[in-house]
């Protein structure tokens, strides 16, 4: 597979990685993935993996247990796949989730306090968190050691341009905290005609409106490339990263090698940074694809780590 070793005065930055409590917790919520895993998840794994090829930075998410996905405009912003729990009412309910978020966002904070390396961003949910809610968790995440805010507008059942997730961004702008949201067309089709809930296109109203936000839409806005280019043409803030899209090159339905090398000088490679979406991908895999694709040794270098280093201010 190629040399896994990080080259002399290489820097690398893995801007997309997933944490579990435990592999077994790991391994259950990963388990409709085809793929065998060779990871359940956990940090201690990450970080040997890290150690191994010689990633020196690595930003985690972690997932509450029971993660949700909200239809839009609910009153209760109760999971649309959610089934009757016997003696539990909405508000019992509402309120177990969001314990599980702030659980899983407070764990998370930890993990980067003890484990050196790991940045963790936090998970906020803009359709079950009102703005006082939002302003509230985020002071004391940061105080608790954030370094950045995930949004999961597929899971949540948002677009990134919904007023209701605006005081995540000005939080986010005010603290200076990266803003990650998972963008793609992954998951089903919302109704009313206006495309995949992570579609990139609404995240140029954020842009716009909040000029000092750092904003990085991942996997490549897979689906919807051209909306990725045409937005970091257009807004100095938007970066996107690469989770997902560089494992399988050259397989039925994925780019070739020259395709992906065409995409990211279309997008700019300055606003490219590497993320591997561990564990369900293999870090391995993705940084010897860039090493191995058609690009300059400066491209290179920006996108395993120079443009991470700095869109993340490390």
């Amino acid at each position: 597979m190629g040399n896994h070793r990080t080259m002399a005065g290489e820097l690398i930055i893995d801007v997309h990685a997933h944490l579990f409590r435990t592999a077994d917790i790991g391994r259950q919520l990963m388990g409709d993935i085809a793929i065998p895993l060779a990871w359940g998840g956990t940090a201690d794994e990450l970080q040997e993996v890290m150690r191994e090829i010689g990633i020196q930075q690595a930003v985690i998410t972690t997932t509450p247990p029971v993660p949700s996905r909200h239809s839009k405009g609910s009153d209760q912003s109760l999971p649309v796949n959610s089934q009757p729990v016997p003696g539990k009412t909405a508000t019992e309910l509402r309120s177990q989730q969001l314990q599980q978020t702030d659980d899983s966002n407070l764990w998370g904070c930890g993990i980067g306090r003890t484990h050196p390396g790991l940045l963790p961003f936090v998970n906020v949910d803009p359709i079950m968190m009102d703005a006082v809610s939002i302003h509230q968790r985020l002071r004391e995440a940061v105080a608790k050691g954030a370094r950045g805010i995930a949004l999961f507008p597929g899971l949540h059942g948002f677009y990134g341009n919904d007023r209701r997730a605006w005081p995540i961004y000005e939080m986010a702008q005010s603290f200076r905290l990266p803003v990650l949201a998972q963008t793609g067309d992954a998951g089903p089709l919302p109704p009313g005609g206006r495309g995949h809930w992570g579609r990139p296109r609404y995240f140029g109203d954020v842009a716009v409106s909040f000029p000092r936000l750092q904003l990085i839409l991942g996997r490549l806005g897979k689906g919807y490339e051209s909306e990725i280019a045409v937005l970091t043409r257009r807004y100095r803030n938007v970066y996107t990263e690469t989770s997902t899209r560089l494992t399988g090159l050259d397989e039925t339905g994925r780019w070739t090698p020259a395709e992906a090398v065409t995409w990211f000088r279309l997008i700019g490679v300055d606003r490219i940074l590497m993320g591997t979406n561990w564990p369900l991908s293999d870090p391995r895999q993705v940084i010897d694809t860039i090493r191995k694709l058609s690009l300059t040794p400066e491209e290179k270098r920006k996108i395993l780590g120079e443009n991470a280093k700095r869109v993340l201010q490390l």
